[in-house]
């Protein structure tokens, strides 16, 4: 009985922490867009078991590195980045359950946003990271550098990649393609950009991770996992049916 009264205990009290607890960085946005990517389920603030890093200041806001690290969340199912105040705010939507819930790579940002972390746990509540991403701005309504590029058409979907073994039995796999990520928010440019990687294990997939053309141009990636690979493949697919295969 007493163990029934403290598993209700829990749930009320995580459920009392999304409507109550504090917002580390209010935005106008904030409210509509995480219940427009998790819909009504429970969440709450905690940037004590999610690490983000981002520059003191980001004065290229085209290539803008973010970093994050919600290891201490254990037995993490689901991570999605996003920032509040971008015109496409949805940045990465990854499975973390052969993946860590660890993610680099470079970002675009329209103005000064807040940059958040949403990681689901076993419990199905989501935790919310928060950090703010100072800029000027400018980074979503600029052509790619990468398609003006006279040899874009030799070097598109170039791809290069390297595993490292760490201590704990972790593998970090970093992994690029060259690609312009085209937003579509510029007239007469359309979106062109790589909307997923997969992760297989010869030809078995592992993870499937949802991008958007947040992601800045020829963009490189960090993520680790426990999960040990007898022949890595990764596939960076785009919106134009292509399909670039890195082999590791």
């Amino acid at each position: 009985m007493k163990n029934i009264f403290f598993s209700i205990a829990i749930v009320v009290f995580l459920a009392g922490q999304s409507l109550f607890a504090k917002n580390p960085i209010v935005s106008p946005t904030f409210d509509d867009l995480v219940k427009s990517i998790i819909g009504g389920e429970e969440y709450i603030f905690d940037d004590k078991n999610i690490i983000m890093k981002v520059p003191n200041f980001a004065d290229n806001p085209v290539q803008v590195p973010v970093y994050v690290n919600a290891s201490k969340i254990k037995d993490a199912q689901r991570m999605i980045l996003f920032a509040d105040l971008n015109p496409i705010p949805q940045i990465v939507d990854m499975p973390t359950t052969n993946l860590l819930p660890i993610f680099s790579s470079n970002i675009k940002v329209a103005q000064e946003t807040p940059l958040r972390a949403l990681v689901k746990d076993s419990s199905g509540i989501w935790h919310v990271g928060s950090i703010n991403i100072n800029s000027n701005g400018g980074g979503c309504d600029i052509s790619s550098q990468a398609s003006q590029d006279s040899k874009f058409a030799d070097f598109l979907g170039q791809t290069k990649g390297q595993t490292f073994e760490k201590k704990n039995g972790i593998t970090r796999i970093k992994a690029s393609v060259f690609h312009p990520m085209e937003t579509g928010l510029i007239f007469g440019n359309n979106k062109f950009y790589v909307k997923t990687i997969v992760l297989k294990d010869g030809n078995k997939v592992i993870d499937e991770i949802t991008l958007t053309p947040a992601i800045s141009e020829n963009p490189r990636f960090i993520f680790e996992t426990r999960t040990k690979f007898k022949e890595l493949n990764i596939n960076f697919l785009d919106n134009d049916a292509n399909d670039f295969e890195l082999k590791l």
